[in-house]
């Protein structure tokens, strides 16, 4: 079949309440969307990509901005439903502080569900992309995703995926059981040493964390460690560490892993080696935390080519 997508996202939209101060001195906020795989999937429809989104949408006061976001940024929603539950919302400074308040209960992306899945839309995607957040959400939503992962596998789709674990509404068990139900027919990987190696099996260690998933066959596994300020990328029986890009300066972190996903596979998806698609998706990312956390402050691939 046609490949008419590089990526097929699946995940929540939401609506964004942002400052560029810490909550307590901010008198206003910015209205925006987001979700971290809406930031993926904008990330890498920037970086030239055609990207693909398969959602639940709010049928509330947002739901236009929503839509008319993601149509200009280029996002194919011909999959995406409409809901009557209302969207998510988060609000969030654009700090160094990285505050950070959601409100998920009841919302349209719980309304992810298997009636979602169509072969046809799958099969022209070269990849599939979810995090366990997109699971989290609701049974039928981890249904969905469980589903779409299983198809692509076996007809030779690749498949990424994030456990993203956010402590403040997941636990590390069901996290955790996101990601084992569905790694077989996972591809590609990322992961953050600290939030998912160390929450989620206890471990320090990039290569012990390695050995483990790559015995599920995993192929590509992507490290990020806050610590040794860089990524640790693994493919073909290889190990290499590609340091963050412009690393002395950080205005703020939000949604930082989620552009470097987006970023890498589009990389990944053009045929770019995993060396080049991670120092080209911290090279998006080290562009993108110094300026306002907005989705429109994303860099252009104009922009970090030059």
């Amino acid at each position: 079949m046609e490949k008419t997508l590089d990526i097929l996202t699946i995940g929540e939209c939401l609506t964004e309440l942002s400052s560029e101060n810490y909550f307590k001195d901010s008198d206003c906020f910015k209205l925006s969307f987001g979700g971290d795989v809406v930031v993926s999937a904008i990330a890498a429809s920037r970086l030239g990509s055609k990207v693909g989104l398969i959602s639940s949408i709010g049928n509330d006061y947002f739901k236009e901005i929503i839509l008319n976001g993601l149509s200009n940024y280029g996002i194919d929603t011909s999959h995406t439903k409409i809901s009557d539950e209302q969207n998510g919302l988060y609000l969030c400074s654009h700090t160094d502080k990285k505050e950070l308040i959601m409100y998920r209960k009841r919302v349209a992306g719980a309304c992810l569900s298997p009636e979602l899945f169509d072969e046809e839309y799958i099969a022209s995607a070269q990849t599939v992309y979810t995090t366990g957040i997109s699971q989290s959400l609701s049974a039928q939503s981890n249904e969905l995703i469980k589903k779409v992962f299983e198809y692509a596998h076996q007809n030779d789709i690749l498949t990424a995926y994030d456990p993203n674990y956010t402590s403040s509404f997941m636990t590390t068990f069901d996290t955790k059981e996101y990601l084992e139900n569905i790694i077989e027919n996972v591809d590609i990987l990322f992961l953050s040493l600290k939030n998912d190696v160390e929450a989620l099996y206890g471990l320090s260690s990039a290569e012990r964390i390695i050995n483990y998933f790559t015995d599920y066959g995993v192929k590509i596994i992507v490290i990020k460690s806050l610590s040794e300020e860089g990524y640790y990328i693994y493919s073909n029986g290889k190990t290499e560490f590609s340091e963050f890009y412009d690393k002395n300066q950080r205005i703020h972190t939000i949604n930082a892993g989620d552009v470097f996903n987006g970023a890498f596979l589009s990389a990944i998806t053009n045929g770019y080696t995993t060396m080049e698609a991670g120092k080209l998706a911290s090279k998006m990312t080290g562009i993108y935390v110094n300026r306002s956390g907005l989705i429109k402050n994303l860099p252009s691939k104009e922009e970090i080519m030059e």
